[in-house]
């Protein structure tokens, strides 16, 4: 549901909405479970080795009490891990199935504005001025199951984690949206704009400058 109306400003005008794409959205987040599903199998590898290893030697009877209680302990770890394993991949579905239809974006004369969430609505405000840079990423998902699909990834300054390197920035995600390209140079040139403007206000503008077209001599 489209609720962008509630963060509004009485005179801001929304000049680009949009939303992601569905599959590449639901297939790229489920990847980030099947990454976890897959660490969970690696983890799972070196027990259930020693398991086999162990009942293959002659010696080792399968009526033994410890055949018995190895054979009982791994089957127990295998199958708390398989629950494991399957409540990432359920409760991923479920969560990107349930989001999908709050997910929206939209770039206004002032800022960008985020839509997300489940239950509740949250918001992510980024304006113009808060901006440090902006790229296009065209991700694996985009190319197998989008439809001319992309991310646009926001840089601010504010939005980052430390580290023992020092702060890390985190991007905002206009994630798998449409026409990629276009939206990119349309939010550049918008963001350019006002923020030219709110630096140098067009009443205070000379009709003429000459110093803006004067190129660098060495």
């Amino acid at each position: 549901m489209r609720e962008l109306d509630k963060v509004l400003d009485s005179n801001e005008k929304v000049l680009w909405e949009g939303k992601p794409q569905f599959k590449p959205y639901v297939f790229g987040g489920l990847s980030i479970c099947v990454g976890i599903v897959v660490f969970i199998i690696i983890f799972l590898i070196p027990f259930v080795a020693f398991w086999a290893f162990f009942n293959a030697q002659p010696e080792v009877k399968t009526d033994s009490a410890i055949s018995t209680i190895l054979n009982l302990w791994i089957f127990n770890i295998s199958y708390v891990f398989f629950i494991i394993i399957l409540l990432p991949v359920i409760f991923g579905s479920i969560y990107l199935l349930l989001s999908y239809g709050k997910v929206y974006y939209a770039i206004t004369d002032k800022r960008v504005i985020l839509q997300q969430g489940v239950i509740g609505r949250d918001f992510k405000i980024v304006d113009f001025d808060q901006i440090s840079g902006a790229e296009v990423d065209i991700g694996l998902f985009d190319k197998m199951f989008g439809k001319e699909s992309g991310t646009i990834k926001i840089y601010s300054p504010g939005h980052s984690v430390a580290t023992k390197r020092g702060p890390v920035s985190i991007p905002y995600f206009l994630q798998n949206i449409d026409n990629p390209y276009e939206v990119f140079k349309f939010f550049k040139k918008t963001s350019f704009d006002v923020r030219t403007d709110i630096q140098y206000p067009n009443e205070l503008r000379p009709a003429t400058n000459p110093g803006y077209n004067s190129k660098y001599k060495p």
